[in-house]
């Protein structure tokens, strides 16, 4: 399962939500500065009220343009109603804070050994010049997809 990013992705609602509604719909045209979540892909936005300043996590498990379907108060927040034109960002969580100062390692009691990774690309990807990678296989790029290993960098496939 991995979280996705993208930055400065911001929006506000097309229409509200019940505090019960699993999916948003964002104003028009905007859906497509997030992520595309497949398969276990995710990634998580804020909701904040305008007028009271109240604000949920949700997890978005889908996007069909505008459509974003959730799943509700991640984090432990809670599941409120929303009007239209409230704000709807993607924004680093505490959550996903923790998971990168902790470090991605799994393992059982304190162990921190394990690392996983996915096994398909689905989305163009370019190595940061100068820097290396590496992925543990079987490895599915998704077709028309790309990765570029810009000169003098390595991709290593375990």
């Amino acid at each position: 399962m991995s979280v996705l990013f993208t930055n400065n992705a911001a929006t506000v609602l097309a229409s509200g939500i019940s505090n019960s509604a699993t999916s948003l719909t964002v104003a028009s045209g905007t859906g497509i500065q997030f992520p595309i979540p497949t398969g276990v892909d995710y990634f998580l936005v804020t909701l904040q009220s305008i007028s009271t300043g109240q604000s949920e996590i949700v997890k978005v498990t889908s996007k069909s343009t505008d459509t974003f379907t959730i799943v509700r108060a991640q984090e432990s927040t809670i599941a409120i109603a929303f009007l239209t034109n409230d704000y709807v960002q993607l924004r680093i969580t505490a959550g996903e804070m923790t998971s990168l100062v902790n470090g991605s390692a799994k393992g059982g009691n304190s162990d921190q050994v394990f690392y996983e990774n996915g096994q398909t690309v689905t989305a163009n990807y370019t190595i940061t010049s100068g820097k290396n990678a590496h992925s543990v296989g079987p490895l599915t790029i998704a077709t028309g997809v790309t990765v570029t290993v810009p000169t003098g960098s390595r991709y290593v496939i375990l």
